[in-house]
């Protein structure tokens, strides 16, 4: 199967509005969802970078993507059984501090920021008096 990509899928650059840190499956099914829906719908018209807060995390692969992936909903809608699938496409890219600070960095001074979003668990949250 051939990965999503930028060629495959008719992705609209939009300029970032929202800064994310984590990209774990609640924020990409959910918050990112929302904003995808938001900019089919030209109510938004911005994408998400996403700050990657393990060392070991998932950004790479989301890269290796152009930042889409297919999402499939499931569930009960009016009463009827309903299974969706829908490729998101309003990540713009994910930076990892780890290996890429100057990036992280530079990604705070987006001047088309506006929002900051964070669901990363204690786990990847920890003060170390060594680091910047």
């Amino acid at each position: 199967m051939e990965l999503l990509n930028s060629k495959l899928v008719n992705k609209i650059e939009y300029p970032v509005k929202v800064l994310q840190f984590g990209e774990g499956n609640f924020l990409r099914g959910f918050v990112d969802w929302m904003i995808n829906k938001a900019n089919n719908k030209d109510q938004f018209k911005g994408s998400v970078r996403i700050v990657q807060p393990l060392e070991n995390g998932l950004v790479n692969l989301l890269n290796n993507q152009d930042g889409l992936y297919t999402l499939i909903s499931q569930g009960l809608q009016k009463g009827e059984v309903v299974r969706e699938k829908e490729i998101i496409s309003c990540i713009e890219k994910g930076v990892n501090p780890y290996t890429d600070y100057n990036n992280y960095i530079e990604s705070a001074k987006i001047p088309e920021l506006r929002f900051i979003i964070s669901n990363t668990t204690e786990a990847g949250i920890a003060y170390n008096p060594g680091e910047k």
